[in-house]
């Protein structure tokens, strides 16, 4: 039994996907970076009280402190993250916004539109560009 179809392609976009994905890894290795330096240095503080304690001991003496040293991070990391993937999907979603808004008005007024205009950084420029001929064509 196959896994995928022969026709399916894991990457359709290659432009939007290898975005998307390298913010993803750069998200997720930054917060476990993040992590990892927050208990390094929660640890180095502690080193001289840690050293006679059991990890039960410690885990039980320093739990909410170590929680605090563990949220921090993440929850830096998230308002970051909400904020660089707020950009990143604007970038792919406007530009689908924009034609289903312009398909739509050209439905309604039974006028062709001449042109859709994309922002500089968005995405699908090919795909647009393709169908700006296309209604450049029809208006001749």
């Amino acid at each position: 039994m196959k896994i995928f179809n022969q026709r399916r392609r894991l990457i359709v976009n290659r432009e939007v996907q290898y975005d998307v994905l390298m913010y993803v890894g750069i998200f997720v290795m930054s917060i476990f970076a993040v992590q990892a330096l927050a208990m390094y240095i929660f640890l180095s503080r502690l080193e001289h009280v840690v050293s006679h304690m059991t990890a039960l001991e410690f885990v039980a003496k320093y739990k909410v402190s170590i929680l605090i040293y563990q949220l921090i991070p993440v929850g830096f990391g998230m308002v970051v993250g909400v904020y660089v993937f707020n950009k990143l999907t604007s970038r792919i979603v406007g530009p689908l916004y924009n034609v289903k808004r312009i398909l739509h008005n050209a439905v309604e007024t039974q006028q062709i539109p001449q042109e859709i205009k994309l922002r500089e950084h968005d995405y699908f420029r090919e795909e647009i560009n393709d169908i700006n001929v296309i209604l450049k064509r029809r208006i001749k």
